[in-house]
């Protein structure tokens, strides 16, 4: 018994279902390589490390279907930046990549870059600005610590009991722990808070570099613009004009203060 689709940028089919044990289940299908093999072989090294995730009830390769426990209870932006996600983050980051997982590899091209500035149609002073944040992207993808790569508020739920889960698995990757604390800032996020969640992160994990990371979270957040730009148009999700019109309004001076962090 299906109920509704709960997909939102990405391909695969996400449905709640009742299994014929008559419990709540979550259905994702097609799912792709990274996720499908996370759940096979990266998830029980991952949570008995402290990092959460759904539990896997099957899994069908040859339809690549996965069939998971379902975390009931959601998580808003306004919450998710809470000291146990920072501190589940911190020990994915410490978590030893294992060479027989498979990665999405996170980048930031040139090619990307410009299909969203065509996209965006910024103004010529922004879209220099938004090219400053661009070569200063190195710093997100040197670096080899595991990273969850969507860790928006929208892939945090919280079981009946109250322990918060990470699930949405399909940009596991390696790169700056910055990548996964921009999505906990609502918006486009400030020097501020950039400032705010560097400082907590490092206080409740063994990273020292405060300023690297606030400024490494100020790039993750532009780069973000592009993906998500890009990605709506790709899979013509109905997000995308709404995506666009925020973006247009807002990027221009979020840029103009922004690129004071470079």
């Amino acid at each position: 018994m299906s109920a509704t689709d709960l997909s939102k940028m990405g391909t695969a089919k996400v449905a709640l279902n009742v299994s014929d044990c008559g419990h709540t289940v979550i259905e994702k299908c097609p799912v792709g390589e990274v996720e499908f093999s996370f759940y096979q072989y990266a998830a029980t090294e991952i949570n008995q490390a402290g990092i959460a995730t759904p539990m896997l009830l099957s899994a069908d390769a040859a339809l690549r279907k996965l069939r998971m426990e379902y975390i009931p209870h959601k998580v808003e932006q306004n919450d998710v930046a809470c000291d146990d996600a920072i501190v589940m983050l911190g020990r994915l980051h410490k978590c030893p990549a294992n060479s027989k997982w498979r990665y999405h590899t996170h980048l930031w091209s040139e090619l990307a870059l410009e299909k969203s500035l065509k996209l965006l149609a910024l103004p010529d002073k922004s879209a220099r600005q938004l090219r400053l944040f661009h070569k200063c992207s190195d710093a997100l993808f040197g670096e080899q610590n595991l990273v969850s790569g969507d860790s928006n508020a929208g892939n945090w739920g919280r079981r009946e009991n109250g322990d918060l889960v990470l699930f949405d698995w399909e940009r596991f990757g390696k790169g700056s722990p910055a990548i996964d604390l921009a999505p906990l800032i609502k918006g486009m996020g400030t020097k501020q808070t950039f400032n705010e969640v560097a400082e907590r992160y490092c206080q409740l994990s063994s990273h020292h570099d405060f300023n690297g990371l606030a400024r490494e979270i100020a790039i993750a957040k532009a780069w973000i613009v592009t993906e998500v730009i890009v990605l709506l148009d790709e899979r013509q999700k109905a997000a995308f004009p709404l995506y666009l019109n925020w973006y247009r309004e807002h990027l221009p001076d979020w840029l103009e203060d922004g690129v004071n962090m470079l």
